[in-house]
């Protein structure tokens, strides 16, 4: 696509109660569930909810029909879904504006906090997803692209991240 929605967040990840709140979300979107824990799931519309409101500063803002894709982790999403993406990674700062490339040291770092003790693994996981997006000239492809690729090669790793209930 040669026209492309320009996404601006609203925040910075410049206070440490954003981190938090990110973590919180990567915790709602991955759960954290131990091998020792009961595995809890939420439903797709309690994930919803609890992202809507990072989607304000995004232009254009997400319809939820854009929010559902996104959690769900729809490979062929729609175009608005991945720069809804797009912008979330840059107002968390894992994907620094301009830059077509997950920061690799903020994700271990924000990973950590879910999956204290795969920090190798994730690190590997991580640079080979980033890898497999260069060359990409589309900032919501690209994010996409590496998400798509995290989850599933987490998953297929072994990490434990429950499947969200419809």
């Amino acid at each position: 696509k040669t026209s492309e929605s320009k996404m601006i967040p609203s925040n910075r990840l410049t206070n440490p109660l954003l981190a938090v709140a990110y973590a919180l979300v990567l915790l709602l979107l991955l759960g954290s569930a131990t091998a020792d824990e009961e595995e809890v799931s939420m439903t797709v519309d309690e994930v919803v909810e609890m992202i809507e409101p990072f989607g304000e500063g995004c232009t254009p803002k997400p319809e939820r029909e854009h929010i559902v894709e996104m959690v769900k982790y729809v490979e062929d999403a729609k175009h608005e879904t991945k720069c809804f993406r797009h912008c979330l990674l840059e107002q968390f700062e894992l994907m620094a504006e301009g830059e077509m490339q997950y920061n690799e040291d903020k994700t271990i770092e924000m990973l950590g906090m879910i999956f204290p003790d795969r920090e190798d693994e994730s690190r590997r996981i991580i640079k080979s997803c980033n890898d497999q997006a260069k060359g990409g000239t589309d900032k919501c492809e690209v994010a996409h692209g590496i998400s798509i690729c995290l989850i599933r090669e987490m998953r297929t790793s072994g990490y434990k991240i429950p499947e969200l209930k419809d």
